[in-house]
Formats: structure tokens, C-alpha cells, sequence
């Protein structure tokens, strides 16, 4: 059995500004103790779903970067390279869209390319992102034994959390 349940995550996630996953109404009973314990228990998860909700929590909350990398030199080889592409998912998506992002976010703090060269990628600012998340999901998905077109379940993402975005209808104080 999972240490966290679906309910109690997707309640975490929400907490965080993370709220396009379903169900809405989901209650925290005994969340992680930290941002890091969230981050180790989505990936952890067996739902897909979950784990690609830290691809807009690592967007919508850009110091993370620093449990990341703590986190990425703590945990075994598979896990880390899933943490990895992930974040890089999160860190190439934040450049490509960041002017769309720009009219609900805070885009002035970048998530740092923490993983691109050690996962042989394109450094983040090459084309906005764009070459980078295309190699990564070509990786990704040449690596997974499902046949899941992984840059449309990362674009699918986006999509749903700018959606959440859009219906909240925060705007920075710049915008």
C-alpha cells in the first residue's frame, strides 16, 4: 500500500495551486511533512496523473529547484532519472510558453537547467525549450515499455493546468 493516498496527494497538490486533477473536494488526512516528501511521494505513485502534476508544481513554484536537486542525489538511479525528466519537462515548458505563462504567473524566476547536460539534452534556452522537450519525450519514450506518446501527455498537461490557470483568472500585478 502507497504511504500517501490519491486524495491526500491531489489535496496537497491543490494546496499548492495545482488543482486541475480530479476530485476537487479531495482531503489531506496525514500529508508529507515537506515540499520533498510530496515530491518523493508523486513520484512514487502509481497514477500517471499524479506524477505528471509535479511538471506544474515545479512550474508554479520555482524554488523547488533546490528539494530537487537535494532529492535528486539522495534517491536510487530509476527514480532519479524519472525526478529528472520531469523537472526538465517542467523546466523546458516554463521557456517555451513563458509569455503565456506570463499572464497568470510570476515568470521572472526561471527554474534552473539542473539536468540537461547530464541527461545528454539541449541546455534550456536553446529554441525556448522547444528542442529540448522534444528530445526528452523522444527519451522518454524510447526508455518506457508503455506505448504512451509522452510529449502529448506532457503537452495534454500543460494544457489542463493553464486551463486551471485561465478559470482562476489570477493575473501578476505587472500583467
Amino acid at each position: 500500500m502507497d504511504k500517501y493516498d490519491r486524495e491526500t496527494l491531489v489535496a496537497e497538490l491543490r494546496e499548492r495551486g495545482v488543482a486541475y486533477l480530479a476530485p476537487s473536494d479531495a482531503a489531506s488526512v496525514d500529508p508529507p511533512p515537506s515540499d520533498a516528501a510530496l515530491i518523493l511521494a508523486l513520484l512514487e505513485q502509481p497514477d500517471s496523473r499524479l506524477r505528471m502534476g509535479l511538471v506544474p508544481l515545479f512550474i508554479r513554484h520555482p524554488l523547488l529547484a533546490a528539494d530537487v536537486a537535494r532529492l535528486a542525489a539522495e534517491i536510487d538511479p530509476p527514480l532519479r532519472l524519472d525526478l529528472q525528466t520531469y523537472y526538465q519537462a517542467a523546466v523546458y515548458l516554463q521557456r517555451l510558453w513563458r509569455s503565456r505563462l506570463g499572464f497568470y504567473l510570476d515568470t521572472s524566476v526561471l527554474l534552473p537547467d539542473l539536468f540537461s547536460a547530464e541527461m545528454g539534452l539541449p541546455p534550456a534556452h536553446e529554441r525556448h525549450g522547444k528542442v529540448g522537450l522534444y528530445d526528452l519525450a523522444d527519451g522518454w519514450q524510447a526508455r518506457s515499455r508503455y506505448p504512451f506518446d509522452r510529449l502529448a501527455e506532457i503537452n495534454q498537461t500543460f494544457e489542463h493546468f493553464v486551463g486551471q490557470l485561465e478559470i482562476e483568472g489570477i493575473r501578476p500585478e505587472y500583467a
